[in-house]
């Protein structure tokens, strides 16, 4: 089982995948980001700017392949919370309390948020 990604309304460049593995790499930094929260956790550096705020998208929509809609907003929200945390190196940070973080955990959430910047003219995204 993996997660598919595609835009609301189809255009070019509308698709994105991580597989379960990447996935839980990706949520964990969506949740230090403060760009989703919920189900119980909470963030472990808690670094200032990168609070929940009231745009703080609920987790749930990331925890299976339900076919969650994000809207433009939320996944505008999500691009700017993972580049912000990449700017101020918590992603690199949150990665080293994993033993098994591959290198490239800081690559997929930047494809992450490219692909969340990419949706916001398409009415969002699916997660399926």
């Amino acid at each position: 089982m993996g997660y598919a990604f595609t835009f609301e309304r189809s255009a070019p460049g509308d698709t994105f995948s991580l597989n379960n593995w990447q996935m839980g790499f990706v949520r964990e930094a969506m949740r230090e980001a403060g760009a989703a929260a919920g189900q119980g956790l909470e963030q472990v550096l808690r670094t200032p700017g990168l609070e929940p705020t009231g745009q703080t998208v609920d987790m749930e929509k990331f925890l299976s392949n339900s076919n969650w809609h994000v809207s433009s907003e939320e996944a505008g929200f999500i691009a700017s919370r993972l580049r912000l945390a990449a700017s101020k190196d918590v992603i690199s940070d949150l990665m080293s309390f994993f033993d098994d973080a591959p290198d490239e955990v800081e690559q997929w959430i930047e494809d992450f948020a490219d692909f969340n910047e990419r949706s916001g003219p398409h009415d969002g995204y699916r997660v399926r």
